[in-house]
């Protein structure tokens, strides 16, 4: 993604092949998003963001123990605000208000300490096969992409612990 974002719908259109191809792909998003009770609001999501300054908060506030509450304010601050997740003044707002201390973010982002290590990062995610957000990696071995259902997840989990169960101690 370039360094300033891009246009939403545009995006959407080239990733997907055309209109009608975002509008499949985005369907299952919306069914399962209401079966859920998740709110989305895309239409005050106008721009699709290069999403690096993002993930050093992310990385920051893991520092401080706030990495949970501060993914769950960027997925709040995107897809029901529509918030740049890449303009730093944004940010420092997300981040105070999971208790960052919004003057430290400031300092933090106007350096470039940190932006090798987030595209190593980056560098080994892809090397995985990640690709996709969500994606999950199981057991630090088996990469699961997208929004899988409850039944998955269970089969899953009752898959590792029978594989445990079967190799014994270790």
């Amino acid at each position: 993604m370039s360094p300033e974002g891009m246009d939403r719908r545009s995006y959407l259109e080239h990733k997907f092949g055309g209109r009608a191809g975002a509008v499949k792909a985005y369907n299952p998003v919306v069914y399962h998003a209401q079966a859920a009770g998740l709110e989305i609001n895309f239409e005050a999501i106008k721009k699709t963001p290069n999403t690096l300054n993002a993930h050093r908060l992310i990385h920051w506030s893991d520092a401080e123990g706030w990495q949970n509450a501060m993914i769950d304010a960027l997925f709040e601050a995107y897809f029901l605000k529509g918030c740049d997740l890449n303009d730093p003044e944004d940010l420092c707002e997300i981040a105070q208000s999971v208790g960052l201390e919004k003057a430290l973010i400031k300092r933090l982002f106007a350096t470039d300490n940190d932006l090798a290590y987030i595209a190593e990062c980056d560098k080994k995610a892809r090397k995985m096969g990640i690709s996709a957000v969500p994606t999950f990696v199981v057991s630090g071995q088996h990469v699961v992409q997208g929004a899988q259902s409850e039944d998955f997840w269970s089969n899953v989990i009752k898959e590792i612990s029978n594989n445990l169960y079967k190799a014994g101690p270790p």
